[in-house]
């Protein structure tokens, strides 16, 4: 087992002892495989002392979630793929919902959450992200493609997004 280090402890009902008291928030590095590769990443835990050596650490449903995200993570940066953070950035920054940008690059309506939040995306699908990231005539060039998916409104205030960014990037 790796060696840990403390985050901070915290007042809260154990789940190991059945025992309300102070656990101690710690963190390491794990190695987990991905797809058939083997990826180091941080992870976070909860440690109880008072309960039995075998049995001892912890984890709620939001750190395993966390945990699982910065292992996709640490798999995509292995892999030269966008990381999730990476995702919601060119996404944020072009002012759009996931909705509308999975519409914009013409894709399934849940593709983009499913990224930014647990799936890997293939090379093709980080292809395109990395197309629009800091090119938005490229954006334009696939709300062009697009354009179908969206009804006149919305098409011209993501067109409008769009073209702010361009002014931005000059």
């Amino acid at each position: 087992m790796e060696p840990s280090t403390l985050i901070r402890k915290v007042h809260m009902d154990c789940p190991l002892c059945d025992k309300t008291h102070e656990v101690e928030e710690r963190k390491r590095f794990a190695t987990i495989t991905l797809k058939g590769d083997k990826v180091t990443y941080e992870e976070r835990f909860y440690f109880c002392a008072n309960a039995d050596d075998e049995e001892n650490e912890f984890e709620t449903g939001s750190m395993t979630n966390e945990n699982l995200l910065n292992a996709r993570n640490a798999y995509r940066v292995k892999h030269g793929l966008l990381t999730s953070d990476e995702i919601v950035a060119i996404r944020e920054s072009y002012g759009l919902s996931q909705v509308d940008l999975t519409k914009l690059l013409g894709w399934g309506e849940t593709t983009i959450s499913r990224y930014e939040s647990k799936a890997i995306q293939d090379e093709a699908y980080d292809t395109m992200l990395r197309l629009i990231k800091d090119n938005p005539l490229q954006a334009l060039e696939f709300l062009k493609k697009n354009a179908d998916k969206f009804p006149g409104t919305k098409r011209i205030e993501v067109k409008s997004k769009i073209v702010e960014k361009l002014k931005n990037t000059r």
